[in-house]
């Protein structure tokens, strides 16, 4: 005997959507455009929206919502979160469920999933019951992509594009970002900051605003939840559309987080696609040590990418920088060195950007007149903007490293 399947509708009571917590992946969505709740025979696809009721705490205990506040998470609670896939190597890998059953909160921005496995380093994940899709007016379900930016028509050259990668998750990234928005937009600087894959998260998106940002977006700006098993000409036509509006805005130098490492699935593959080769300039390389730096920086080499320069959390210890330096021939910077404009901005060929009268970097960071001598070229042997480093003027960048650690 077979049982008819169906789909339900009905409304949206208004005092449980304003009881509800919202998640930093729903920023988009208007609160007036959720009007119905949608259930039954019906299968979640990445990017709907789903209201959810805790059923168990595990891993996240928080969720982060539209206006950057990090809420408490009890029993009982209901959340407005997103469905999507996740690729997390120190937390979940997970999958959309194909269909509303209980399922886990695998990311404190808002991403509902089904864990297949999960790092020993964390909790297992916290358990929701959806009560149903969210839905508009006429019981459609709601989904991000419908409220992602309009691709725009940019009438300027697109300014100097940076990208900053990684060995893997907690590498560095966002930290070397953070720095270099900071230290360049106090330079008086208009920085646009993106980042084009991950999943959605509001630490990332608001800590590149409390750095100086003149414009940060990310993914779910132009409709993802998550980048996570998405076709590659969508993440193709995403990452440049994200670069047009950081152009479109006015920014005078643009940074891109490419999120994990760079043998994750859609990274390894974006950054051997035209599209990145065309709209990428430089490239800054975030490692937790030697091997993994001096790995990474050959790959990226390999394929075409020009690395300038290694960051991340190998800074944290001077041995491992001078092992980084010789391993790689590359400066390898700090936060300090990181958030220094003059530094940072003939690294990355933003030297005319800086303020009339701005110090080069020999003026700044190098006190004695022999390693300024040694570091200090004719006028034509000047290195050209996105070229390596001259091997001496590589040696005294991270000489000034070493000093300023003590070594």
């Amino acid at each position: 005997m077979s049982t008819r399947r169906r789909i339900w509708v009905q409304t949206l009571d208004e005092t449980q959507r304003e009881a509800a917590k919202p998640a930093f992946t729903t920023r988009r969505v208007p609160h007036d455009a959720m009007r119905t709740i949608i259930g039954g025979a019906i299968r979640p696809r990445t990017g709907d929206l789903v209201l959810a009721r805790i059923a168990r705490l595990g891993h996240h205990r928080h969720i982060e919502e539209p206006n950057g506040r990090r809420a408490v998470l009890h029993l009982g609670d209901e959340i407005i979160v997103t469905y999507g896939d996740r690729y997390a190597t120190d937390q979940f890998e997970s999958r959309v469920p194909s269909t509303l059953k209980r399922t886990q909160l695998v990311a404190s921005g808002g991403i509902a999933s089904q864990v297949i496995t999960r790092s020993q380093a964390v909790r297992t994940a916290t358990e929701i019951v959806p009560v149903g899709l969210v839905g508009d007016d006429r019981g459609r379900p709601l989904n991000v992509m419908d409220f992602a930016l309009d691709p725009v028509l940019v009438d300027r050259t697109p300014p100097r594009t940076i990208a900053v990668i990684g060995t893997a998750m907690n590498s560095g990234k966002t930290t070397t970002i953070h720095y270099l928005v900071h230290g360049l937009s106090r330079a008086g600087i208009r920085v646009g900051a993106t980042k084009v894959t991950g999943t959605g998260s509001g630490n990332d998106y608001w800590c590149m605003l409390d750095a100086g940002a003149h414009r940060m977006l990310d993914f779910t700006d132009v409709g993802m939840s998550s980048t996570y098993l998405q076709p590659m000409d969508l993440l193709e036509r995403k990452f440049g559309e994200l670069l047009d509006h950081l152009t479109d805005s006015g920014s005078m130098v643009n940074f891109v987080e490419v999120a994990d490492g760079i043998y994750q699935s859609e990274t390894s593959r974006l950054l051997d696609c035209p599209v990145f080769h065309a709209k990428i300039d430089v490239v800054i390389f975030a490692a937790p040590d030697a091997m993994g730096a001096a790995a990474g920086v050959s790959h990226l080499r390999s394929l075409g990418h020009n690395v300038v320069a290694v960051s991340g959390l190998v800074t944290r210890s001077p041995l491992a920088i001078r092992e980084t330096a010789d391993a790689t021939g590359l400066p390898v910077l700090g936060l300090q060195e990181l958030s220094t404009p003059a530094l940072s901005a003939d690294l990355l060929g933003l030297s005319g950007l800086l303020r009339p009268g701005a110090a080069r970097i020999e003026d700044t960071i190098l006190t004695s007149t022999a390693a300024k001598k040694a570091v200090r070229m004719p006028s034509d042997e000047v290195t050209p903007l996105g070229s390596r480093l001259a091997p001496k003027r590589v040696l005294a960048l991270n000489a000034h490293v070493m000093r300023q650690r003590g070594a």
